[in-house]
């Protein structure tokens, strides 16, 4: 963005140049460079914890240093130990990890706290960092759910998923690693291949000597590719858990079995029906694509689903022991 901002006062845009000095609040503002005015419209904010590792956190710094956001970074934990300590003196009860030995509940609590504390602390900053450095107005909040994170429920209610305007909201994965590819050759941003090479993860779980314990595809179940090619098929194809595994079997004949193919498509469906009624909070998007699950403004689909299935996973198991049947008479 700021590179075309930049292109086109250059070109001598008057109405360019008059919307930025409004947005950066100077009236005699000039940009020189995308870099430098990166600087005055972007702050970015990596919110570190004790189970955050120190390679997102030196990848968070990098990619900032290159294009020239305003970062800083923060450590959550004092604000994570102050809202526990307030449950733990009205219950006398202190919660613990699954590594420390804690329930399931008990974990899933821990991580959701942290990933809202993030959110609170967002707009704290996005409110107020401008008048921290003497500069009129505030910032909009900027979210970083994707489709396949939208699609399977991962992420907490009111945490990423909660800002102004998501970017990535209407995106899968696979097509942002795509456009994050682009982007390091286009903008000579090298510390964008090393983000794409690290595995996905939420980081909201203790870590294990100082290395990674938890990933995204290990905790969904799925991998990225997989939700990618499933979620054109919901959106798109209209696929509902039957005809879906119908055309799985097919496309995916080479590397899964029609039993796993089945497995895939269940554990999906489950997940989705579960947890679509995230989406009816979910922060408005950027819509490039056609399977975007974005319900109310995109996707007006129920949010509300009897998560078993019956019908249509029985059709599936029919099917699947119609084509063993098949490969035993063949």
């Amino acid at each position: 963005m700021c590179v075309l901002l930049c292109q086109a006062v250059e070109d001598s845009n008057s109405q360019v140049l008059k919307d930025v000095r409004r947005v950066v609040g100077d009236d005699a503002y000039t940009p020189q460079n995308p870099k430098e005015l990166c600087a005055r419209l972007f702050t970015t904010c990596y919110m570190g914890s004790e189970n955050s590792s120190q390679d997102t956190c030196s990848r968070a710094r990098d990619l900032a240093g290159e294009i020239g956001s305003t970062h800083v970074n923060i450590n959550i934990d004092v604000a994570v130990k102050g809202i526990l300590g307030i449950f733990s003196v009205v219950t006398g009860r202190w919660p613990q990890f699954h590594a420390n030995g804690g329930s399931n509940r008990e974990n899933l609590a821990l991580q959701n706290v942290q990933a809202r504390v993030r959110m609170v602390l967002a707009y704290l900053f996005a409110q107020l960092s401008l008048w921290a450095r003497g500069r009129p107005g505030g910032l909009l909040v900027l979210g970083s759910a994707n489709v396949d994170e939208s699609l399977t429920g991962y992420f907490t209610k009111y945490d990423c998923s909660s800002a102004d305007i998501n970017p990535i909201g209407g995106i899968s994965k696979m097509d942002l690693k795509s456009f994050l590819a682009y982007c390091a050759e286009q903008f000579q941003l090298t510390a964008l291949r090393g983000i794409l090479a690290a595995p996905p993860t939420a980081e909201l779980e203790p870590l294990k000597d100082g290395q990674l314990s938890q990933t995204d595809e290990s905790d969904m179940g799925m991998m990225y590719s997989e939700l990618s090619v499933i979620g054109r098929l919901r959106k798109i194809s209209k696929c509902g858990p039957f005809s879906m595994f119908c055309k799985l079997i097919h496309l995916w004949r080479d590397v899964l079995s029609p039993i796993q193919v089945a497995q895939k498509v269940k554990h999906f469906f489950r997940m989705y029906s579960v947890n679509r009624h995230k989406m009816t909070t979910v922060t408005p998007s950027y819509h490039a694509e056609s399977y975007s699950p974005d319900d109310n403004r995109f996707d007006l689909r129920p949010f509300l689903y009897n998560t078993h299935w019956n019908w249509q996973f029985q059709c599936i198991d029919n099917q699947v022991t119609h084509h063993d049947d098949l490969l035993i008479e063949e």
